[in-house]
């Protein structure tokens, strides 16, 4: 025939290979051929695109081989170096050598030899510098797909629909660790995070929990509370769901970056569980507010169930302001909030009542009833259940103004006031009971 058949290998490499190399080039603009390439053959329409001798020709598998020609061509040049006998390929699986001419060749069309330090420094780093100069940080999300140049002319052609965002989201997961390792300086200087909860972290959640605490007071971020999306608050939280984020904090979220940071959230007043709200409320917040409630109206002044704190009234400190202080009471009262031994110590101290109708009952309708029968023969048999207290001696200043008859007719109606003996006694000589009522 005449056809050097010694030079067949040769012959394939430049009539069919490198012809479609140069046709996938054109038709893809890259040469990251997939393993399953196959050129289309004749009778499709597609093959009129391809070199004549290349329809049908497996150019995926034929790429593979030729990567994997020079890596063992290299790693038996390294190992005769190191004079050191080959390991891994057996001889007969080696394959043989990749001539220099036919290198060089594939140099000149752009063969891609290692696919990913080819996408890593043609693609990843690129795209991702183009969006820190274009955004101003490196956290590409997810869904981030590089637009057409003739959409945005911003982004240069050669990104043109490269998935910016899943290879940030691969690199994060472990995959390019090589590459991202030789690259760390310039992924640093980018502000590349490889953990991204720790940015989020350093750059959201805690400067907005500082900012809280500095705006509020106190570090009990209620659980509806979203970073108002202006000044004081960083720039990266605004919009976050700081109530949510907490809640997920004392769930276990975020734990090595909590641990790490716990002493500057004590500092900062956090409020870890339950039990530790209810000890700061009490501490931080009900004491302090019973104790200017009493300084501002009266040691024997009771704190009514609708009173709310003055939001700006410089005479209360800053923590109480704004805290239903009445409600508290009453739900701790009615058993709502469960209060240790120590903290109900603790208000003890600064006079808290435990039951508001033995306090009504001695400081208020007690002293009324006997003023009232001290001016009526001793008795307060026929006082009308309309009658209100009026502002003068001998009533008491707490009673002036309260409707003492209508007390009354709830005590003769054994609404209030009659389960208990003392009371009943006193009540029966002040002629309010009969001498036969019972409890």
């Amino acid at each position: 025939m005449g056809f050097p058949l010694h030079s067949w290998a040769e012959y394939q490499f430049r009539q069919v290979c490198l012809p479609a190399l140069r046709a996938y080039a054109a038709q893809y603009g890259d040469l990251f051929v997939p393993q399953k390439f196959v050129v289309p053959e004749e009778g499709d329409a597609a093959a009129q695109l391809w070199p004549r001798a290349a329809w049908g020709y497996k150019l995926g598998l034929a790429v593979a081989k030729l990567r994997k020609q020079l890596q063992q061509q290299r790693q038996r040049e390294q190992q005769l170096k190191d004079k050191q006998k080959q390991t891994g390929e057996t001889s007969s699986a080696a394959l043989p050598p990749l001539p220099k001419s036919q290198v060089d060749a594939l140099n000149e069309v752009g063969f891609v030899w290692r696919v990913r330090d080819t996408k890593w420094y043609r693609f990843f780093l690129p795209g991702l510098r183009k969006y820190k100069e274009l955004y101003g940080n490196a956290d590409v999300p997810l869904a981030f797909t590089t637009p057409s140049h003739e959409e945005d002319p911003r982004w240069p052609k050669a990104l043109e629909g490269y998935m910016l965002g899943r290879h940030v989201y691969m690199v994060r997961s472990g995959k390019y660790a090589t590459q991202a390792r030789d690259s760390k300086q310039e992924l640093d200087e980018l502000g590349f995070s490889f953990r991204l909860v720790d940015k989020v972290w350093s750059e959201s959640i805690f400067p907005a929990l500082e900012v809280f605490a500095a705006q509020y007071g106190h570090c009990d971020v209620w659980q509806d509370f979203v970073v108002p999306s202006e000044e004081p608050w960083p720039k990266d939280s605004w919009g976050l769901k700081l109530g949510d984020t907490v809640k997920n904090i004392r769930r276990g979220a975020y734990d090595s970056q909590v641990q790490a940071a716990r002493k500057e959230l004590d500092e900062l007043g956090f409020v870890w569980n339950a039990r530790h709200r209810v000890e700061k409320t009490v501490r931080s917040v009900v004491i302090p507010a019973l104790t200017t409630y009493r300084r501002l109206h009266g040691t024997d002044a009771l704190v009514t169930t609708d009173f709310v704190v003055p939001d700006r009234d410089p005479n209360w400190p800053m923590l109480t302001r704004g805290f239903r202080l009445g409600q508290w009471i009453t739900r701790v009262r009615s058993g709502q909030v469960s209060l240790p031994p120590k903290l109900r110590a603790e208000l003890d101290k600064v006079g808290f009542v435990w039951r508001s109708n033995d306090q009504r009952w001695n400081d208020i309708l007690l002293p009324a009833f006997r003023a009232y029968a001290e001016l009526n023969g001793g008795t307060c048999a026929s006082m009308s259940t309309k009658f209100y207290v009026p502002p003068e001696p001998p009533y008491p200043r707490a009673a002036w103004g309260v409707n003492l008859g209508g007390a009354l007719w709830h005590i003769r109606n054994g609404d209030s006031y009659v389960n208990c003996e003392d009371k009943q006694r006193e009540l029966r000589a002040l002629g309010i009971l009969a001498d036969d009522a019972v409890a």
